[in-house]
């Protein structure tokens, strides 16, 4: 009866340490509440804006609204909505390769798009 007992504690504690760890390596992007409007735009406003907004815009590359970003450029799409490893925006911001005029974007904003994209890339 003890050998039954100590199998079903342990049966009990592997499980549930294997849903806690699949759940945190699913991502906890997909439980935020970011939003575009709120949280994305104004990032991209603020660092990628000199470049990426306006009528004359680099690699033609438009972030004025939500669906010219997620046009991409003229190298193809610059998100992968759900695939932040995907995503080639988060790839040259997490490399410091982008912005290149201005100040990089602090470890806060890379992780806000980051998360933002592993969510979906909302237009919320």
């Amino acid at each position: 009866m003890k050998k039954q007992l100590i199998l079903l504690i342990v049966t009990v504690l592997v499980v549930s340490t294997y849903a806690i760890v699949q759940n945190s390596s699913t991502g906890a992007a997909a439980d935020t509440d970011i939003s575009y409007a709120r949280d994305v735009r104004p990032i991209l406003e603020s660092r990628c804006g000199n470049c990426h907004i306006g009528e004359f815009t680099s690699a033609d590359l438009h972030m004025d609204t939500y669906e010219s970003l997620m046009e991409g450029s003229q190298n193809g799409p610059v998100i992968v909505a759900g695939e932040a490893k995907e995503s080639l925006l988060i790839k040259k911001i997490s490399t410091g390769e982008m912005p290149k005029r201005g100040p990089e974007l602090t470890p806060q904003q890379i992780q806000m798009l980051t998360d933002w994209v592993n969510a979906g890339a909302k237009n919320n």
